[in-house]
């Protein structure tokens, strides 16, 4: 498939003003659920934990809390306030039909290697191991996300179904290769453009995924030179910094936001 190639986008008639106020906008703090068995909640209690009786949880709502309660959370490495499911379409490797995929973003989050400092920047996560129960349970409804065995990277982890064959579209390609990635539209300005939903969630949703590292992998020599050796764009290639991903939801389609129960 060819397309006119567009690195480090720069055309202001495709940044949609609504979308950008949308990409940069300050959530509220968000609840963190906690999973407190009934015979530690007063130990919770004294490390700060809430109790909601209308639903019937313990509950965090300042993220400085979070590292001496985390042994009330599922495993999880990336806190995510505002959650966003980026679809599009790709050609089935197996059947060669075309298919749905998705995958998870945020563009307010806290990762656990930063220490849970506040990241307004637009991630895209890959190799989803962990997430809440609710979300999961749509996913797979939904969308034929869940969790099967890769031989790539040799384990399991939530990863896109074809809805025809049911093969497995692994997230190697559709977050590293930039002609089949949701970000692609930021790559080729003649690619279809990736949809977007924002999930209505009350509690902070918890991850437990691979982060993007959009600048390292950007400046990689490793990768460079493999382009100059095959004559395929990958993402240092094309530059796909932080800073051209921050304009994904400026250049993707909106649709209606997802309420989805227990979130």
């Amino acid at each position: 498939m060819k397309y006119q190639r567009e690195c480090r986008i720069s055309d202001l008639s495709l940044v949609n003003n609504a979308s950008v106020e949308i990409m940069t906008e300050r959530t509220r703090e968000n609840m963190i659920r906690l999973n407190v068995p009934y015979k530690e909640k007063d130990l919770a209690k004294a490390e700060g934990a809430k109790w909601n009786p209308d639903l019937k949880t313990w509950y965090i709502n300042d993220i400085e809390l979070l590292p001496k309660l985390s042994k009330w959370v599922e495993p999880y490495n990336v806190v995510c306030e505002n959650m966003y499911i980026f679809q599009m379409k790709r050609i089935c490797w197996k059947c060669k039909q075309k298919t749905d995929v998705v995958c998870l973003g945020s563009n307010e989050s806290y990762s656990l290697e930063s220490n849970h400092k506040r990241n307004s920047d637009v991630l895209l996560f890959s190799y989803v191991k962990t997430m809440p129960i609710a979300l999961a349970d749509y996913m797979k409804d939904k969308f034929d996300y869940f969790p099967s065995y890769s031989k790539t990277v040799n384990y399991s982890y939530y990863i896109n179904h074809c809805k025809h064959c049911k093969s497995v579209q692994g997230d190697n390609f559709l977050h590293e290769v930039p002609e089949e990635s949701f970000y692609k539209k930021l790559c080729y300005r003649d690619s279809e453009p990736t949809f977007y939903s924002k999930v209505n969630n009350q509690f902070s949703i918890l991850l437990d995924a691979t982060l993007p590292y959009y600048n390292e992998i950007s400046s990689s020599m490793e990768l460079m030179l493999l382009h100059m050796q095959t004559e395929v764009e990958n993402r240092a290639s094309l530059g796909i910094t932080q800073k051209l991903m921050n304009n994904l939801l400026s250049v993707s389609s909106p649709q209606e936001n997802i309420n989805i129960n227990g979130l």
